[in-house]
């Protein structure tokens, strides 16, 4: 922790940030799949998380275009308000005895809409105030305190989200106004955004052009998107074939069905980060951007692979540790190398289209959810093998060209 102490108080207030909002996200929406699945069935579930990645898909871009126009501490205070009304919402189609699922999801759509306002934003902030030198420190403590708040999160949605669904809630609004708070009255704005003509003129389209243009930087995207897929079986697949196929055991009285079994995976994987983080990016430290990338992404497509092909404890368990390693090892070396491709100037934007990763991973993973009941889970493991593949081609490619453009630079 000597590393978090040293950083600027913005990165501090940013990572206190992201421990709030997947301390939420550990107590919620790790369940809301099953819990879609439950009141509405599969298809319904996968179109629902479908429409929820278009809009945070377009949330990102605007995000994106206003942090580089406005600042990035007035794009996040505006994320921060759409998702208290979201919350509210959510909170207010829970009320006990009574359970909309429609007005649950329009809640949780503008939670997610907001919080990406907050996330895109929050990474140029992170970025701005950090340097090529401790980047990596900064994402990789970024991501533990992530972990470390899901774990206590998940392990209080576990017991809670059957019996208390509405306290969950009520938890929810809590955190996210807590947040609202910190936005408003301790984060700096890290950020002078441009006064020119030109720059008053550009419009959403304009500024996202010249990103587009930048084709290292759009196949390193296209790589990401790939590798964020797997990551978001996590509230896609994964709690419906855990929900749907799971042999339920017992563990000295104590019952441990598809829910539960989500619950202990995800905490395995929380603990795992926060005990190992440290230690695995110490023998790791030496290790290139794109190598920390194809290794990480290999072994968390495998672990994610044996967790669809099996249905009882252990061999779940032992999934969830080869996925967990993986990821320790892929998080920090895709962030550090989706900065180190930025320009420098239109970070905002940068991180607008990079933002979309995770809107256009779930639609891609929703998608399979809702073909699961045709192509079963090995259909699923298919696509995920070969989505693999793609991924670390794009991403020896991306790299490839960065190093050759800036062989060029430096030879010119």
């Amino acid at each position: 922790m000597k590393e978090f102490w040293k950083l600027k108080r913005n990165i501090q207030v940013r990572i206190l940030i992201v421990f709030l909002a997947s301390f939420s996200y550990g107590t919620v929406f790790s369940s809301m799949t099953i819990y879609y699945n439950q009141h509405l069935g599969a298809v319904i579930t996968g179109a629902f998380l479908a429409i929820s990645s278009v809009a945070t898909f377009v949330s990102g871009l605007l995000a994106g275009f206003w942090a580089d126009k406005f600042g990035r501490k007035p794009v996040m205070t505006w994320g921060t308000c759409i998702q208290v009304l979201g919350s509210v919402i959510a909170l207010l189609s829970n009320v006990p005895g009574h359970a909309n699922p429609w007005t649950t999801f329009l809640g949780f759509l503008l939670i997610s809409f907001g919080f990406n306002f907050d996330v895109t934003a929050g990474s140029a902030m992170i970025i701005d105030d950090s340097t090529p030198e401790n980047r990596k420190v900064v994402f990789m403590l970024n991501y533990w305190a992530q972990n470390l708040s899901v774990i206590i999160g998940a392990a209080l949605g576990a017991w809670l989200f059957k019996p208390a669904f509405f306290l969950l809630l009520i938890i929810l609004l809590v955190m996210i106004v807590l947040t609202l708070f910190i936005v408003i009255f301790m984060l700096k704005e890290s950020f002078t955004p441009s006064v020119s003509a030109d720059k008053k003129k550009e419009s959403v389209f304009s500024s996202y052009k010249t990103v587009l243009l930048d084709k290292t930087y759009v196949i390193f995207i296209l790589a990401n998107i790939l590798t964020t897929m797997i990551v978001m079986q996590f509230d896609n697949f994964l709690p419906v074939h855990l929900s749907d196929s799971f042999q339920t055991v017992t563990f000295f009285g104590f019952e441990i069905y598809g829910q539960r079994m989500l619950t202990i995976y995800l905490i395995l994987a929380c603990v795992m980060v926060v005990t190992l983080m440290t230690t695995l990016n110490k023998w790791t430290h030496s290790w290139s951007h794109k190598k920390g990338f194809i290794s990480g992404s290999i072994l968390m497509t495998a672990g994610m692979i044996f967790a669809f092909m099996t249905t009882t404890f252990t061999p779940i368990f032992i999934a969830g540790m080869i996925y967990t390693f993986g990821e320790i090892i892929y998080t920090p070396s895709v962030q550090s190398l989706g900065a180190e491709l930025m320009d420098p100037e239109k970070i905002g934007a940068y991180n607008g289209l990079g933002a979309v990763r995770q809107p256009l991973a779930n639609i891609i993973a929703a998608s399979m959810v809702s073909a699961s009941p045709v192509i079963g889970a090995k259909g699923v493991s298919m696509g995920l093998a070969i989505s693999e593949i793609i991924a670390i081609t794009l991403c020896v490619i991306a790299v490839n060209r960065h190093q050759r453009k800036l062989a060029k630079t430096a030879s010119e």
